[in-house]
């Protein structure tokens, strides 16, 4: 759990680096970013929905998840991760669709 941030922050900075094309190889690229970047808030979200039991040392870590729960409290605060997780889902979702129209194909 001590890689989740590093594997969100590069998630996101993979999808963002291949934005430039539209070829076949980077949209695989950023719809994997994005789902991986989807996970990690999502697993985010669940830890801080079970702080008590496992959740502590993850979001005590991470000064962002630190920082939505002073702001929001734990149940509230997970919900918002765990629905945060949806965007980048739908982002990628997105991206497929596109992959999928553009190419028929596939």
């Amino acid at each position: 759990m001590d890689l989740l941030p590093l594997l969100f922050t590069t998630a996101l900075v993979a999808y963002v680096l291949a934005l430039g094309s539209v070829d076949l190889a980077r949209t695989i690229i950023r719809v994997v970013s994005l789902f991986a970047a989807a996970a990690c808030l999502v697993a985010w979200g669940i830890a801080m929905l079970s702080y008590g039991d496992w959740g502590q040392p993850v979001i005590d870590e991470f000064y962002a998840t630190a920082y939505i729960h002073r702001r929001l409290d734990y149940e509230l605060g997970g919900l918002v991760l765990v629905l945060g997780g949806l965007v980048p889902i739908c982002f990628a979702l997105f991206e497929l669709w596109r992959l999928k129209a553009t190419r028929p194909s596939l």
